[in-house]
């Protein structure tokens, strides 16, 4: 049968994928309309070898006539399953394709060549390789330890800081229990907790949204944790993922922060000098004991204006504008210094070193510490 007389050329050209007929030395002998598009070409002239549409390259690399004839021969072959070959348009652009080849019963033989355009898809592979790429290797640097269970609740991935955090060698949590990082107190409830997340709507549970747990590490020791887990819907069924993050650092600093804060309370309380912890505006948040005893029993004084407390001698409208004077330049970060005159509850006045000075931060005012020295023994 030649060529010419069968209906598969006429059934070619409403393929909407690219396709030629090749004869047995490779020329071109048929090309539909979307092979046209793909290289470039408005119709193509009969006799043209396909190696024309390949890059130099490419015809080095795969003696395309011979693979051609032996992938119609064998056209289920495994090795073809992924068979890519790059052509090249007319304008010289290169094109990664998908081929398949089929023999046509014909005489001489031809071959019919299936090319699909992947450019599309190879991008998004490189982009999702990437992203893999990415995605290790910011778990891998993390800080926080992040596990993946499969649905029989193994582990199947734990980062370089899960490993650490547990105290397993690498890969030594592959294929573990996850029960085995909880003491065993909380296993029994660990398994339904986990299933009704899995019944929730919510994909993940954020740190903050959850209590503090306790995790177990191989040598027996009990660590404070806070995790966020989340969900992840496979062919295989749920796989869940965990960020978790070792309190202890947390803890010590902050019982550091509260040893250090309290020493700080005793030194304030306890100072002779009197001293008052002001806002950037001169309000009071905090009196030691030698300014409260400035004050008439139980005054109230948090919150309040420092100006308007009880115990200033001059008048009110001196008293304003000296005050006014001392807390704008302390707000503009400056240190006041200065005399007043104060009355105590007892009615004795005694004048004072006074000082207002500005607590910065980041180049903000973020206080104002008050000061009156000597001022138990009335010192000038």
């Amino acid at each position: 049968m030649k060529l010419e007389t069968i209906g598969a050329l006429s059934l070619l050209g409403s393929f909407p994928e690219p396709a030629l007929v090749i004869d047995a030395a490779g020329d071109i002998r048929y090309g539909n309309p979307a092979a046209g598009t793909l290289l470039g070409v408005d119709g193509f002239r009969g006799g043209e070898s396909i190696t024309t549409y390949m890059p130099e390259d490419e015809r080095s690399r795969l003696r395309p006539l011979e693979w051609l004839k032996r992938w119609a021969d064998v056209p289920d072959a495994p090795e073809i399953r992924h068979v890519h070959l790059v052509c090249r348009s007319q304008d010289g652009t290169r094109i990664p394709t998908r081929v398949r080849v089929g023999r046509l019963e014909t005489e001489p033989p031809h071959y019919v060549v299936l090319l699909q355009d992947i450019r599309d898809e190879q991008t998004r592979i490189q982009q999702t390789r990437e992203a893999h790429r990415l995605a290790a290797r910011m778990l891998a640097i993390s800080m926080d330890a992040v596990l993946a269970v499969d649905a029989s609740f193994k582990v199947i991935h734990a980062n370089v800081a899960a490993e650490r955090l547990f105290g397993y060698p690498s890969g030594g949590l592959l294929n573990k229990p996850l029960n085995l990082l909880l003491p065993e107190r909380f296993r029994m409830a660990h398994q339904p907790a986990i299933d009704r997340f899995a019944a929730e709507p919510a994909p993940a549970r954020l740190m903050g949204e959850r209590a503090e747990i306790v995790g177990l590490t191989r040598s027996g020791e009990e660590v404070p944790l806070e995790a966020s887990i989340a969900k992840i819907t496979t062919a295989n069924g749920f796989v869940f993922t965990a960020q978790v993050r070792d309190l202890r650092p947390r803890k010590a600093a902050e019982a550091t922060l509260r040893e250090t804060l309290a020493s700080l309370r005793t030194v304030f309380e306890n100072a002779l000098q009197a001293m008052a912890l002001l806002t950037p505006d001169g309000r009071v948040r905090e009196m030691n004991a030698a300014a409260r005893q400035l004050l008439p029993l139980d005054t109230p004084f948090a919150g309040e204006a420092f100006s308007a407390l009880p115990f200033w001698s001059a008048s009110p409208d001196d008293r304003e504008s000296f005050l006014r004077q001392a807390l704008a330049a302390a707000a503009a970060g400056r240190v006041y210094r200065g005399d007043v005159s104060v009355r105590l509850p007892d009615g004795a006045e005694h004048t004072l070193d006074f000082s207002l000075t500005p607590v910065m931060e980041g180049g903000d005012v973020r206080a104002i510490i008050a000061e009156a020295r000597d001022l138990l023994r009335g010192d000038a």
